[in-house]
């Protein structure tokens, strides 16, 4: 098994942690599908070449190949447990980037984590965020370069949900990391309308910033934007 599955093994299994702890409880669950429109600014390297560069969405979204994100949850009295996976795939050779820059960008990023409820509206959260690129730059004067690498950093955080009625949700979330990143943090607002007992739709706004840098990668990026999503839950 290679580095990058042993990686996102280890990511995913944090939720194993709140089942063993709390397996008498009752759970409710959520699965949320959803578009997360995330802008890119910042510096990336492949083969000690430094690349600045921004895109906006309404640019990305033009030249997607293929995207798919989605959220799942648990939550009992106490504990509860999360797994967030966001992939992207684009491809052009229009995208204006500084500098006239092509790119072919794959990225996933995959969140896994445990929650511990303070009281009503707080919870303690911590766990781990895998994320990978691997990308194909076309720099002037016919120049190419090609590279990626994958990473893992651990994450504490809160969350405050100061409207959760029958009808309306409101939270906000904060958290940093360290790892194999030089820094790393998250913050994001949401909120959700629920139709009934099973069905609601849901808005968010969020913020990564990602500082990593190895012998062969860098990856000094933000990523920020508006996301919606459709929650089922049981």
């Amino acid at each position: 098994m290679n580095t990058c599955k042993k990686k996102l093994i280890k990511v995913c299994a944090l939720p194993l942690l709140a089942l063993t702890i709390n397996a008498e409880a009752e759970w409710n669950y959520q699965l949320t599908p959803y578009l997360w429109g995330a802008s890119l600014d910042g510096t990336t390297a492949v083969a000690g070449q430094d690349v600045d560069f921004t895109a906006e969405f309404s640019d990305l979204v033009k030249h997607l190949d293929a995207g798919f994100a989605a959220n799942f949850t648990a939550q009992s009295d106490t504990w509860g447990y999360f797994i967030d996976g966001n992939f992207i795939k684009l491809k052009t050779d229009e995208l204006g980037l500084k500098g006239g820059i092509d790119v072919a960008l794959d990225q996933k990023i995959v969140e896994a984590g445990i929650s511990y409820r303070l009281s009503e509206q707080f919870d303690l959260i911590g766990g781990g965020r895998y994320q990978k690129i691997d990308q194909d730059l076309n720099l002037p004067l016919n120049r190419s370069l090609n590279g990626g690498d994958s990473w893992i950093d651990g994450f504490i955080g809160a969350t405050w949900q100061p409207v959760n009625t029958d009808k309306w949700t409101l939270k906000l979330r904060g958290d940093i990391g360290a790892g194999d990143s030089d820094s790393v943090w998250q913050a994001g607002i949401g909120g959700g309308y629920r139709f009934n007992k099973t069905w609601s739709i849901l808005l968010a706004y969020r913020y990564l910033s990602t500082d990593y840098e190895s012998d062969k990668f860098k990856w000094d990026v933000d990523q920020s934007g508006l996301g919606i999503g459709l929650g089922i839950r049981w």
